[in-house]
């Protein structure tokens, strides 16, 4: 049976942050209560949070698939950009070219590495805070 249009957005962050939280090589740099789909002010840094971006119906054969760009964004409070390019290496591999289960859909989700959009720097409380955006493509029928 075909899955509704535009469905499947919850369930695709919830198997991402999953994925990063059993990643021993992201888990390594960033404790698994700080992979999040929504974070707290006040959450300690690193952390990642992971959003859908963009989400669009891909009804290949009528199974009802969704074709969507999820960014996982690694922040760091780290003097220099070590840490975070740490972080980001790290998801890359935990991510890039993996077939990822998703609930409610027939088969594992193609993901894959699409671009990192550049380094965004900010000034919280006197501390410069380091924010840089992966984004994944996720293929899911």
């Amino acid at each position: 049976m075909a899955r509704p249009a535009s469905s499947g957005v919850g369930e695709i962050v919830t198997a991402i942050v999953q994925a990063l939280k059993v990643a021993p090589e992201v888990i390594a740099i960033v404790p698994p209560e700080r992979i999040l789909n929504y974070v707290n002010a006040g959450t300690p840094r690193p952390y990642l949070r992971v959003d859908v971006t963009t989400e669009t119906d891909d009804d290949t054969l009528g199974l009802g698939g969704v074709d969507a760009i999820c960014a996982v964004t690694a922040v760091s409070d780290y003097r220099g950009a070590n840490e975070i390019g740490r972080i980001a290496s790290a998801v890359r591999r935990a991510l890039d070219a993996i077939e990822l289960p998703i609930a409610g859909f027939a088969a594992p989700a193609d993901v894959s590495y699409e671009q990192a959009i550049g380094e965004i720097s900010e000034d919280v409380a006197g501390i410069a805070v380091r924010h840089r955006p992966l984004w994944f493509r996720v293929r899911a029928l």
